[in-house]
């Protein structure tokens, strides 16, 4: 998930030890550019924000929420603390963090915020996880404690990579990806372990195993999530929980209004590609497509509204492709430049791929502003919105030229460009609100912890003969069972195979 710039999607190693939601059918958005005119929702139908104000009622239910929170820079930080107070509004929230005294200080006004090894007794841990680094304490809290996972991306492999090859363990690694994909596990872990299997083959094997097994239940912030984490928890509480909407300038400036603060000049046609520029964010083939179509509009600019990872060759990139003073790249931003930026674009590329299952955070506050998206087809970012709220172009060996043809659509044509706009507007902020989102999950929260006792009993259970003999001959008969699709028999492990391990443990 990506927020603001700099945050979000960052895989790089700092090497430092129930129910689906309700709204409109997902679709890929294939039917073509031309916007069906479905959504209608007026000012006075959304909940007013408020403080936090906590009903008597819902009170009992405590709950530790363990996540990278401000200054962190994490799409997810910014996620989580957007939350806390609808969240507040229905649940007794304490606060864990791997460094308290640099959580942002209205944060620590607001909520008691505890470290890791003085986390307190709570009816449930909520545990958000994302798919770098930053995440690894709550990666190993979230195998150790069974609580709800937050998953906001499905594959963890990076996390689970840099927790183990860039710590020098690359058995560990191979133990992990042989535990969850078996043989091909192996033999895949052992290019990947070696640098070889580039972007696509991590997303193609995700590392997610043990956070699942461990987990009470599961949000997924996609269908993409949701749907993997039924299939591989059957009859275990799963969420989809739309990304709500959250913007730090709400009503958010006009256009106009964006450009006058930014210092762009009205004239320009702006496509701007939004939050941490990664190799994932395709913007080699932006730079080239918005090079190639200067000759039609000569008053295009391209803007990466974010920071640019250091090992990113996007300045060889805007030098080969002759783009020049054309191309601007602004650095990190605060929230509020970052909304100003998506509301200064005439068009806002939120290319990913391959992808993670992660939903993008810059794209639905790019979408709450109502500003036309161009995504990657087959991805969450095209299949989670009704056909005509975005504009998805298949990561494919016509990338580029389709992506030629999308944006000069879009820039030659103001009128189906405020079109698109009006209605993405429209559906993010009925199907995607912060207080519905926030009563939703603490509803979920409710449902989980009234019916966790004997799911934590058998994870405890299960967990007990881990490190042994007898925890590896249970973890190779699992990943059989599983591959035969008999993952909830009831088999008895433990009975089966501890006489062969001698009771070992």
């Amino acid at each position: 998930m990506g927020g603001r710039a700099g945050s979000g999607g960052d895989r790089r190693c700092d090497r430092r030890p129930l129910v689906a939601a309700r709204g409109a059918p997902a679709g890929d958005g294939r039917g073509g550019l031309r916007p069906r005119a479905r959504h209608r929702l007026e000012p006075g139908d959304r909940p007013p924000h408020g403080g936090i104000v906590t009903s008597e009622a819902t009170r009992s239910l405590k709950v530790n929420v363990w996540s990278p929170l401000p200054p962190s820079p994490s799409g997810i930080a910014d996620y989580v603390a957007e939350s806390l107070p609808a969240l507040a509004r229905h649940l007794d929230l304490h606060l864990v963090a791997e460094a308290p005294e640099t959580v942002a200080a209205r944060l620590r006004e607001q909520f008691p915020v505890f470290p890791t090894e003085a986390a307190p007794e709570a009816d449930l841990e909520l545990y958000h996880l994302g798919n770098s680094p930053a995440h690894a304490w709550v990666y190993r809290a979230a195998c150790a404690r069974p609580g709800v996972a937050v998953l906001h991306d499905w594959s963890l492999h990076h996390l689970v990579l840099c927790e183990t090859v860039e710590r020098g363990d690359v058995g560990g690694y191979l133990r992990e990806m042989r535990r969850a994909h078996g043989e091909t596990g192996t033999f895949v872990g052992r290019q990947v372990a070696r640098a070889l299997g580039g972007e696509l083959l991590p997303a193609l094997f995700p590392l997610n195993d043990r956070v699942l097994e461990g987990s009470l239940a599961v949000v997924g912030l996609t269908d993409y999530v949701r749907s993997r984490a039924a299939r591989r928890l059957p009859g275990r509480p799963v969420l989809h929980l739309p990304h709500h909407l959250c913007l730090p300038l709400d009503p958010p400036p006009t256009r106009a209004e964006a450009r006058r603060a930014l210092g762009l000049p009205d004239e320009w046609l702006v496509v701007t590609a939004p939050g941490l520029a990664t190799a994932a964010k395709r913007l080699d083939l932006a730079v080239r497509a918005a090079a190639r179509l200067r000759a039609d509009h000569p008053r295009l600019r391209l803007v990466v509204a974010g920071e640019v990872d250091p090992a990113l060759p996007l300045a060889d990139w805007v030098a080969g492709a002759g783009l020049g003073d054309a191309f601007r790249s602004t650095g990190r931003l605060s929230l509020e430049d970052f909304e100003r930026h998506l509301c200064a674009a005439d068009v806002v590329l939120s290319l990913r791929f391959p992808t993670h299952g992660e939903m993008s955070g810059a794209l639905v506050r790019a979408l709450g502003v109502g500003r036309p998206v161009v995504v990657s087809a087959g991805t969450p970012a095209a299949d989670e919105f009704p056909e005509g709220i975005v504009a998805p172009i298949d990561p494919g060996p016509r990338e580029e030229e389709e992506l030629v043809a999308v944006l000069g659509r879009l820039l030659a044509d103001a009128r189906l460009r405020e079109d698109m706009g009006r209605l993405a507007r429209a559906h993010v902020r009925e199907h995607h609100d912060l207080d519905a989102s926030a009563a939703g999950l603490a509803a979920f929260l409710r449902e989980a912890a009234a019916a966790s006792a004997p799911l934590r009993r058998q994870i405890l259970a299960d967990r007990a003969a881990e490190g042994g003999l007898l925890g590896y001959l249970m973890e190779e008969v699992r990943w059989g069972a599983r591959d035969l699709g008999l993952s909830r028999l009831p088999m008895d492990l433990d009975e089966l195979l501890g006489a062969l391990a001698g009771r070992q443990s």
